[in-house]
This record gives structure tokens, C-alpha cells and sequence, in this order.
């Protein structure tokens, strides 16, 4: 009987492509592999968060936490405000579980939301007012995976302490609830969209409160502060940025007079430095601790300071150097300005002078701010 002749390593790898396409035809409702990927980034609305980020969000999921008044919705509305703008086809989903929608919101965000089923259209935000778990996701999970007109969706939770299991609501207040029940539920609702969301392109910001853990060290000199977001650990698991808020301090205010006392007919507050804290990033930039100046008073999604960015830049890159009170600008710069037609004086007196100055030459903002977009946004 004649030897079987041995396959050549040609055909040995020809054959298993053969299985593996085989399999994968087979299975084909069951993975992605078919499916293009949709990638992209969208602006935080802050040229310096952006770039210590890499270049803003991309689709999938991420977590905004922090203590009240940190302006974590105020950020994740940013976020879909520039979704909106930017990307084709695209709409949005605001879930709003507790209380109620500042009429002044739309105002200051610059997003449009509506009520109506009928009045959503592409840019637009529909408003769904809800705080059962299963519902909200069940909603969710529907809009992005039977999706044949391909609309990329901008969903935000505010918030997902505020969810409640539906069993919950059928029992009476003194009744014990089950621990952690909206952890499980997260983890299993995680599992089943966490891929679809970043296939398909959308984001997904989930708002939540973090808990204060006081961690006493006898050797330390103080007591250490350690916070973690509500949640369960699977929100923390499936999301690609955790952001966390910090609170407002007096230290953070932007004063009228800096170096003076507060007070609020003679020396108003203008802003704040807001501080974010990523406790998770795809890229590398975890633990860092991020500040951008917020304008008080600003409309259309447009508060935070960007004159006060470009200058904080300009700093950090040298092109603004600071001896004493005076502020000198580099030849480099002062060189560009010509080109563009824009004079320019070689030095200001205080920090805050420059912003006067970019305050009544917005070329010269616009310039810097495509500038650095340019070398650290790419």
C-alpha cells in the first residue's frame, strides 16, 4: 500500500485558513470580526485635557466620577456637544435619573435636547427620563444593535447611583435589599454592550458619586484619603478613561483681583481651575492630574477659558517666560505674529496683561490654539 504523501507547510496553513473561515462563517452572529471598526476622537472641549489624553474620547465606555459640583455632567454634555458637531449621522442620549433638567443647561452646553421621540434628529439629544436599571440598558442595548441606519450614538448616565433594580421597587423601604444588587446588574449589562459600543462607534459616559475611604497610617503624619467610585468594580473594568472630579475649592477660584480677598461685589469670582484626576486611561496617562480654567457666565458649550489655556501653554512651552512682574515673549513668536499681521508687544507686565491682549486679538488665539492642536493633537 502506498505512503501517504505529507502535506507541504503550505497546504498544513492553507487548511486551517480554510477552518478558521469556515468557523467563523458559521458563527458569524456570534463575534465582530465581520464588522468594520469605527474609530475616532472627540474633543473634551479643553485643548489641555485633550492633550494630556491623546486627543480627547473615542468610542466605548468611560466613567466620569466625583464629589457634587466637580462638573462632571457639565464635561460629558462637552463631550457630546462636539460629538454631535463632528461626527456624521450621529445623536445622542441623555439619561437623566435624578431630579430634574436645568432649563439653563441647554443654554450653557449648547446641546440641544428634546423630549419627543418625533423631535429627535440627527445632533439632537433626546432626553429619557428614567431610573430603572433593566430599562434604561434594555433601551440602550436595542439602539445600538439593531441600528441598520448605522447613527453613532453619544448615551449619557447621570446618574448610575441613582439606577434602581426594578425587584427594588416593588419592595417596601424597611425591606433589606439585596447587597450590591446593582453591581451584578452592571457587571451582566457591561458584558453584553461593552463590545458593541466600541464596534459600532458610540460612547458611553456613566456619571457616578465617589466614597471617601480615611486610611489611618501610625507612622504617617496625617490621615491619607483614598476614594472609590460607586458602582461596582465592572463599571471601573469595562470603561477606557475614568476621569475624577475634585471638588471646588477656594484655592481653585479665578478672582477679578488674584491677589486679593474675595468678595462678591468688589472682587467676583470669573471661573475656576477644574481638576481631574485619570484613575484609568488606554494610554499611559494614569494618575496624572490634569487643571483647565472654566469661565463662569459663557453660553453655547463654550466656558472653558481657552485665552487662559493658550497662555498656560505658551508657559509651559517657553515661548512666555516670567522674570518679576514682567512677562517677556519670545523672538519666535513675535516673529510668527508679523507673518500673520498681528503685532505684538515684547513684553507684558503681569500674567494676567496677556490676556487682555489675546482678549482683543482673537487671530492670535485661534493661531495658538491650532498650533498646539497641530504638534500635540494630531
Amino acid at each position: 500500500m502506498p505512503r501517504k504523501k505529507k502535506a507541504t507547510a503550505e497546504e498544513v496553513e492553507g487548511s486551517s485558513i480554510n477552518q478558521l473561515g469556515d468557523l467563523l462563517n458559521q458563527y458569524s452572529d456570534d463575534h465582530y470580526n465581520f464588522k468594520e471598526d469605527v474609530y475616532y476622537k472627540v474633543s473634551t472641549g479643553s485643548l489641555i485635557l485633550d492633550i494630556r489624553t491623546g486627543g480627547g474620547i473615542m468610542p466605548g465606555l468611560h466613567r466620569f466620577c466625583g464629589i457634587n459640583e466637580g462638573g462632571k455632567t457639565s464635561e460629558a454634555l462637552e463631550v457630546v456637544k462636539n460629538m454631535l458637531t463632528k461626527v456624521e449621522n450621529s445623536k445622542a442620549v441623555y439619561v437623566k435619573s435624578e431630579g430634574r433638567l436645568d432649563p439653563e443647561m441647554e443654554k450653557r452646553t449648547g446641546v440641544k435636547f428634546v423630549k419627543n421621540a418625533e423631535e429627535w434628529k440627527t445632533g439632537t439629544c433626546f432626553v429619557l427620563e428614567c431610573n430603572v436599571y433593566e430599562t434604561v440598558f434594555k433601551i440602550i442595548k436595542a439602539l445600538i444593535s439593531d441600528n441598520p441606519e448605522n447613527i453613532r450614538y453619544g448615551i449619557i448616565i447621570d446618574s448610575v447611583d441613582s439606577l434602581i433594580p426594578k425587584g427594588d421597587l416593588e419592595k417596601d423601604l424597611d425591606e433589606a435589599t439585596k447587597v450590591a444588587g446593582g453591581a451584578l446588574l452592571a457587571s451582566k449589562i457591561m458584558q453584553r454592550i461593552s463590545l458593541d459600543m466600541c464596534k459600532g462607534g458610540h460612547i458611553m459616559i456613566l456619571i457616578s458619586q465617589v466614597r471617601s475611604d480615611i486610611q489611618l497610617d501610625p507612622y504617617a503624619k496625617k490621615a491619607f484619603k483614598n476614594t472609590s467610585a460607586t458602582g461596582g468594580n465592572a463599571l471601573m473594568h469595562y470603561a477606557n478613561f475614568i476621569f475624577e472630579f475634585e471638588g471646588r475649592y477656594n484655592k481653585d477660584l479665578i478672582l477679578e483681583k488674584p491677589n486679593e480677598r474675595y468678595d462678591p461685589i468688589k472682587n467676583k469670582i470669573l471661573g475656576h481651575e477644574a481638576k481631574i484626576t485619570v484613575k484609568k486611561s488606554p494610554n499611559e496617562k494614569t494618575n496624572t492630574i490634569i487643571t483647565y480654567p472654566v469661565m463662569y457666565g459663557r453660553v453655547g458649550g463654550n466656558s472653558v477659558w481657552r485665552e487662559r489655556e493658550i497662555r498656560d501653554l505658551m508657559f509651559e512651552n517657553g515661548l512666555l517666560t516670567k522674570s518679576g512682574a514682567w512677562v517677556t515673549v519670545s523672538p519666535e513668536v513675535i516673529e510668527q505674529m508679523t507673518q500673520e499681521g498681528i503685532e505684538m508687544p515684547e513684553k507684558f507686565q503681569g500674567r494676567d496683561s496677556i490676556l487682555d491682549f489675546m482678549q482683543e486679538n482673537k487671530g492670535f488665539v485661534d493661531y495658538w490654539y491650532d498650533k498646539f492642536k497641530e504638534v500635540y493633537v494630531a
